[in-house]
């Protein structure tokens, strides 16, 4: 055997001591080793962990409040028209303004005239007492900034005739005269043959009278001036001249 052979088998069985020193290493620490945990695929033999508690969220505090009462305001943030509103609604027992006694546009532009041009002479108090409505009424004639257009001011004076023609119509029901302007309009007139029911015996069994004279109403248009009455605005004795 040459020394090549002999040199190829000292070589192949010093690499096999090698490897077989490892692989018994191996197989050792692999028996040392703590064996794989099982895998449950079934909740019944899992073991069961401490729970946590859910956090559970805070409750409200008990509170006297109700939750249809609402915040209440200060004083200072309510509007002075909104607490005159509240007093007169408490003076009326709950009820909405709504008077009864209504002036007429001409007339509640004289109440302001006179207001302007006098107001040390025509006070809230006088003007009331004069024309025969409360003080709240001549307070929102006076306090009011609204002045209508020409095409509103006719529609209320329209509005007006109508209403007028409505009340006379139910006082000539009960025998009573109307005005001339009525009577020109239709109001009380009587079919043919027939005599009008307040040229009746019954009539004028109601006294009818003005709520005030006209003697210190002035007539003011829509701009704010007054102007002088027509001729058959004036009363028969100024026609006349007694």
């Amino acid at each position: 055997m040459n020394c090549h052979t002999c040199s190829r088998r000292a070589l192949h069985q010093c690499i096999r001591s090698f490897t077989d020193t490892e692989l018994s290493a191996f197989t050792r620490a692999g028996a040392f080793q703590s064996p794989q945990q099982t895998r449950y695929f079934s909740g019944a033999h899992r073991p069961q962990l401490p729970q946590r508690a859910r956090a559970e969220p805070p409750k409200p505090f008990a509170t006297n409040l109700r939750q249809t009462d609402k915040p209440v305001e200060s004083k200072k943030d309510i509007p002075l028209w909104l607490v005159e509103k509240e007093a007169v609604k408490q003076k009326l027992g709950g009820a909405a303004w709504n008077p009864r006694k209504k002036l007429s546009p001409d007339t509640m532009e004289g109440i302001r005239h006179l207001h302007e041009t006098q107001p040390d002479r025509f006070t809230t108090p006088i003007l009331a007492q004069h024309f025969q409505v409360s003080p709240e009424a001549i307070r929102r004639i006076l306090k009011s900034k609204w002045r209508p257009s020409d095409e509103e001011q006719e529609e209320r004076l329209k509005r007006w005739d109508k209403r007028g023609e409505k009340i006379w119509s139910n006082l000539v029901e009960l025998g009573i005269k109307p005005p001339k302007k009525w009577r020109e309009m239709g109001v009380g007139r009587a079919e043919r043959g027939e005599k009008p029911k307040w040229k009746s015996k019954t009539r004028n069994t109601v006294d009818v009278r003005d709520s005030f004279s006209e003697d210190i109403l002035p007539i003011v248009d829509s701009s704010g001036e007054s102007r002088h009455p027509r001729w058959e605005d004036k009363p028969l004795t100024e026609r006349l001249g007694i």
